[in-house]
């Protein structure tokens, strides 16, 4: 499933069009980032349709954008809590801006129910100076 869900992820980034990620979420997604601050958005954002709004926005203006897994763990279910499990990802997130080729690398830890995302929630830096990568 995780596997799948990232390579979803990866041809939705490439493409430049979040929406192709829309069915991996349940409606009532929370997506809970850093960055939301930067855009002046709340640091809770609620929805399907609110999430990947931001997440287009963070997208925008970068181009040859390339979306890898580092590393990746799968946290088992707890069935007496009633947690669908949940998913840690690393992502190395490398793309064009301005002429240069950048690399933001984060954490992703993916909480779910009725195997769809309803939680996401990115860990990192956003203050942090980005990587420069060589050009391919």
């Amino acid at each position: 499933m995780v596997d799948a869900q990232e390579e979803r992820f990866a041809a939705a980034f490439a493409a430049g069009d979040i929406s192709m990620a829309t069915s991996l979420y349940r409606p009532d997604v929370v997506y809970v980032s850093p960055t939301t601050r930067l855009f002046g958005w709340p640091a809770r954002i609620v929805g399907v349709e609110s999430a990947l709004e931001f997440i287009q926005l963070t997208i925008t203006g970068l181009s040859d954008i390339s979306y890898a897994v580092d590393e990746r763990a799968l946290i088992e279910r707890h069935t007496d809590s009633g947690n669908g499990g949940a998913a840690y990802i690393r992502v190395l997130f490398d793309f064009e801006l301005q002429g240069a080729r950048l690399r933001s690398t984060y954490v992703v830890v993916y909480r779910y129910l009725d195997g769809l995302i309803a939680r996401q929630e990115l860990y990192y830096d956003p203050s942090a100076e980005l990587d420069r990568v060589a050009t391919r």
